[in-house]
C-alpha cells in the first residue's frame, strides 16, 4: 500500500509539472544554447571539446573574440567568463550528437532532472520530518519559480544537475549523523563529489552542512569535524582544481567571482541577498523586476518578511520535538548560508535551487501547524495570527509560486521562438552568410545572431554591436565615420555581462578593435552618452549587413543615413 502511495505521488508530482513547466519544455534554444551548439558542430570561433562548453571567454583567447565582435568594444580588458561544469557539458554534447538540433529530447532531459530532484529533495524531507511535513514540503519545492529557466534555457540545465546530486548527498549526510556507519559517510562524500561535477551551485551545500554540524551535531569536535569534510574535502578539490585550470569570472558585471574579485563580490553582496531573500520567500520573478529599487526599500522588505514569520515559526518549532526542532533550526539556517555563493551572479530565481531546500521545510512547517494542529485552536491571538500568516505562506508558494514559474517558462518560450522567427526574417534580408554584420543599437539578444542566422552553422567572418541600449540617434560625419547619441538618462553601453560598472570611461579616451576605431566624446551619469565610430571601409560598403533590435525582440534591417544627415534608431 505504501508502494502503491509512492508511485501515486510521484505521478501526480509528473503530471502537475507537466501543466506548470510545459512551456519550458517546448522552448527553442535560449541565449547560450546557440553558442553550445556552436561549439559541439565546430563552428565556434575557437575549438571547445566535449567538457569544455562552459568555457565561454578565455582571456588568452580575448583577441580572437574581439577580432570576430563576439566582444564588444567596450568589454572589460581582462574579461573572463569560464564555469568548471564537466557533466553538464559532456551531457548536452552527447545529446546534440544523439539527437541533432531537435529541442524537445534535450528539454525532456532537463524535465527528467527536475523529476530527480524532485525525488532527492523527498528522500531528504522524509529524513528531517514527519510524512505530512515531507510532502507539503516536497510539493513547495516541486513548483518553486527556481526551476522554470533551468528546464527550458539548456545551458542552465546544470543547476538541475547539481541540486539532484546535492540533495542526494545532503541526504545521506543526515543519514550518517544520525545513524553512523561509514559507509553513508562515504556515500555523501561520493554524491557532494558528483554534485560538483555539475557546477559551482552545489558550493550552496556547505552551507547546510555547517548548519547541522553547529546546531544538530554536539558530539564532540573530533566528529564536527568529520562531518564538514566530508562536503569540506570534495569543495576544496573542486575549488583548486577550479584555480589550476584558470576557471572563474573576471571584469563581468554580471557575474562577481569571490575569489578573483573580492571587493566587486562584497559590494554587490548586501542587495543581492536582499534580492534573493525576498525572491524564495515571496516567490517572486526577479528577472523581470526593475533592479534598481532604493536599497532602503529592499531593507524595509526583508526586515518586515523576517518580522511576520518569526512568530509563526517560533511557534511552529515550539511545539516539535527537540530533535526535529534542531533539524529545522539548521534547515532554516542552511536556506540563508546556501545564498551566499550565488549571489556572485546577478540575482535571479533560477539560483535558488539549494536554498529552496530549507525554505521548502520552514514553509511546510508553518502550514503544518497552522492547518493541522493536534487540538482546535482559538481565532484569536498568536494562534490566529499563525493562521494568517500560513494563509499568506500557503497562497504565496502553492498557488503564486507555480502561477510564477508557468510565467517565466511562458515568457521564455516566447522569447525563443521570437528569436528564431526574428532571425530567419533577417536571414531574409541579408542572406545566410553576410562578411559583416552590424548592429547599431541591441540587447544583449543580439550577441547570438550570428550564431543563429545561417542554418548550417556557418558564422560570419564578423559582427559588431555599436551601442547596447534604448533609442540613439546616429550621425553620419563622412563616409567612413557614424556618431551614436543616447538621451542624458542613458548610457551607449551596458554595464552588464561585458564590462563592471567599476570599469568607468572618460571622455576621450579611444577603443580599438579590428577595423573599428571608438572616441568617447561625451560621458554621462550612466557612462558614455556620445561617441565616434570610425571604419575601416565605406558605411554603405554591400559587405555591411546594417540592422538594429527592437524591444520585442525584432531584428530590423537598416541603412546608416546620408553623409551630413541623421538618423534615430528605436528599439
Amino acid at each position: 500500500m505504501a508502494r502503491r502511495r509512492g508511485l501515486l505521488l510521484l505521478a501526480g508530482l509528473v503530471l502537475v509539472g507537466v501543466v506548470v513547466y510545459l512551456p519550458s519544455l517546448s522552448a527553442s534554444y535560449l541565449l547560450d544554447d546557440y553558442l553550445h551548439s556552436s561549439m559541439i558542430d565546430g563552428n565556434y570561433p575557437v575549438h571547445r571539446g566535449p567538457f569544455d562548453l562552459y568555457d565561454f571567454i578565455d582571456g588568452d583567447e580575448r583577441t580572437v573574440f574581439v577580432d570576430r565582435g563576439m566582444l564588444p568594444w567596450w568589454s572589460h580588458p581582462s574579461i573572463r567568463i569560464r564555469f568548471l561544469r564537466p557533466l553538464p557539458s559532456v551531457l548536452r554534447w552527447g545529446e546534440q550528437r544523439l539527437f541533432g538540433h531537435a529541442t524537445f529530447p534535450p528539454h525532456a532531459h532537463s524535465f527528467l532532472w527536475w523529476i530527480a530532484a524532485v525525488l532527492a529533495a523527498l528522500r531528504l524531507f522524509r529524513l528531517l520530518v514527519p510524512e505530512r511535513k515531507a510532502l507539503l514540503a516536497t510539493v513547495v519545492f516541486a513548483f518553486a519559480p527556481c526551476h522554470a529557466l533551468p528546464i527550458a534555457w539548456l545551458a542552465n540545465r546544470e543547476a538541475l544537475i547539481s541540486l539532484t546530486f546535492g540533495a542526494l548527498a545532503l541526504g545521506s549526510y543526515v543519514r550518517w549523523r544520525q545513524r553512523g556507519g561509514a559507509g553513508h559517510g562515504a556515500l555523501a562524500a561520493a554524491l557532494f563529489v558528483a554534485s560538483m561535477t555539475g557546477g559551482e551551485y552545489a558550493l550552496c551545500f556547505g552551507g547546510f552542512v555547517l548548519a547541522f554540524e553547529l546546531i544538530v551535531h554536539h558530539d564532540g569536535a573530533g566528529k564536527r569535524a568529520l562531518g564538514l569534510l566530508a562536503f569540506a574535502a570534495p569543495a576544496l578539490a573542486y575549488l583548486a582544481i577550479r584555480a589550476k585550470l584558470g576557471y572563474g569570472t573576471e571584469g563581468s558585471g554580471f557575474y562577481e567571482d569571490p575569489l578573483r574579485e573580492p571587493m566587486a563580490y562584497l559590494g554587490v553582496a548586501p542587495r543581492r541577498l536582499a534580492m534573493l531573500f525576498s525572491g524564495e520567500w515571496l516567490t517572486l520573478d526577479l528577472d523581470s523586476m526593475d533592479q534598481s529599487s532604493p536599497s532602503w526599500m529592499l531593507a524595509v522588505l526583508v526586515v518586515g518578511i523576517v518580522a511576520l514569520v518569526m512568530v509563526p515559526l517560533r511557534r511552529a518549532l515550539a511545539g516539535a520535538p527537540d530533535d526535529e526542532r534542531r533539524r529545522m533550526g539548521a534547515m532554516a539556517l542552511g536556506s540563508l548560508l546556501a545564498l551566499v555563493p550565488v549571489v556572485a551572479v546577478d540575482p535571479s530565481p533560477r539560483v535558488l535551487g539549494a536554498p529552496m531546500l530549507g525554505l521548502a521545510l520552514v514553509v511546510a512547517l508553518v502550514l503544518d501547524c497552522a492547518w493541522f494542529p493536534p487540538a482546535p485552536l482559538p481565532r484569536r491571538g498568536v494562534a490566529e495570527f499563525t493562521g494568517l500568516v500560513a494563509l499568506a505562506l500557503g497562497f504565496s508558494h502553492l498557488v503564486h509560486g507555480p502561477m510564477t514559474a508557468w510565467t517565466i517558462a511562458e515568457r521564455y518560450r516566447r522569447a525563443s521562438v521570437q528569436f528564431v522567427k526574428s532571425v530567419a526574417e533577417l536571414r531574409g534580408h541579408v542572406g545566410r552568410q553576410p562578411a559583416e554584420l552590424v548592429a547599431v543599437r541591441a540587447s544583449n539578444s543580439s550577441f547570438f545572431v550570428p550564431f543563429a542566422l545561417d542554418p548550417g552553422g556557418k558564422l560570419p567572418d564578423r559582427w559588431r554591436v555599436l551601442a547596447s541600449t534604448g533609442h540613439v540617434l546616429g550621425l553620419r560625419r563622412d563616409a567612413r565615420t557614424l556618431e551614436l547619441i543616447a538621451p542624458k538618462d542613458q548610457s551607449l553601453v551596458a554595464w552588464n555581462l561585458f564590462r563592471h560598472r567599476s570599469a568607468t570611461m572618460q571622455t576621450g579616451e579611444v577603443f580599438e578593435t579590428p577595423g573599428l576605431r571608438v572616441t568617447i566624446l561625451e560621458v554621462g551619469p550612466l557612462g558614455p552618452r556620445r561617441a565616434r565610430f570610425e571604419l575601416d571601409r565605406d558605411l554603405d560598403d554591400p559587405s555591411l549587413a546594417w540592422f538594429s533590435e527592437t524591444a520585442h525582440g525584432e531584428f530590423p534591417e537598416e541603412t546608416p543615413p546620408k553623409a551630413g544627415f541623421g538618423q534615430p534608431y528605436d528599439p
